[in-house]
């Protein structure tokens, strides 16, 4: 959304070595460590007092329908790759971010629909030291999973580095048309400028956006942030936007609405604790 400030301390994980000094450095300074995908569904307050870090561990390994990834490899890309050899992941088609931030939030499609846990096999992450996780140990949910559910915590935290996921075979030019038919739905129904995705979580089988309309809160908007006059689950920036502005709208909607909304984006504070978790 283009919103937030300066981290305290900002890194890149190329290697373990990387990522085993970045948590000694946490532990040593009593700091929080937020990995950050691409961005997507996270919104920084002004200044941030941990160290953030990006996972830049891309390597893709392929044998037969089982392949592992590092977490961060682009999600979009890794889609378009697999179905140029006839694996289907088309289904996780138009979300934004990494491998390893769609494991975090288990993202995919709405409630009934298909997340990125249908794939899952194993998911080896470090937390003072490495781990491969099964998906069971993962508890994944909608929208949700061991690594969101601990997070924020006391250092060390725990940080994904790669995912081993086993993909159905399909034929390359099906897989390619289904992939065209969901980028032009999200094109056509979703913004695409100046926001971090989608907000809140449906209940049950209602979506949030629904819930929002009905509140007439479509549009409403609070100093530079906005409720999406296309799709009302999503936040905009359409001006100088402010943190304190985006957290003005979720409390809002929040309010008018009695099913009480939960917050599926990250709102980040400057101690590094997430407001609505």
């Amino acid at each position: 959304m283009r919103i937030g400030g300066v981290a305290r301390y900002f890194a890149e994980i190329l290697t373990r070595e990387d990522a085993e000094q970045a948590m000694r450095f946490c532990v040593e300074n009593k700091l929080k460590l937020i990995p950050l995908g691409n961005g997507s569904n996270t919104i920084f307050s002004d200044n941030v007092e941990a160290l953030v870090v990006q996972v830049k561990h891309v390597k893709t390994d392929v044998v037969d329908d089982t392949v592992t990834v590092g977490a961060g490899k682009n999600l979009a890309m890794l889609i378009n790759e697999l179905a140029a050899q006839g694996l289907d992941l088309s289904a996780l088609t138009g979300i934004p971010g990494t491998i390893g931030g769609a494991i975090f939030g288990n993202a995919g499609q709405g409630p009934k629909g298909i997340w990125i846990d249908s794939f899952i096999e194993s998911v080896t992450v470090y937390d003072g030291e490495w781990k491969t996780l099964t998906k069971k140990e993962c508890e994944f949910a909608y929208r949700e999973s061991f690594f969101k559910s601990s997070h924020p915590s006391p250092p060390p935290t725990t940080l994904i580095w790669e995912a081993t996921l086993k993909i159905p075979k399909a034929d390359s030019a099906m897989i390619k048309a289904h992939i065209e038919s969901l980028l032009k739905k999200r094109i056509e129904t979703q913004p695409h400028l100046k926001t971090a995705g989608s907000c809140f979580k449906a209940i049950g089988d209602t979506p949030a956006w629904k819930l929002i309309d009905a509140a007439g809160l479509r549009g409403y908007k609070s100093g530079g942030v906005e409720i999406s006059p296309k799709h009302a689950n999503f936040l905009m920036n359409v001006g100088e936007g402010t943190y304190a502005d985006a957290v003005s709208v979720v409390e809002e909607v929040r309010e008018k609405i009695p099913e009480n909304l939960e917050v599926e984006m990250r709102f980040v504070e400057p101690d590094g604790e997430v407001r609505f978790s």
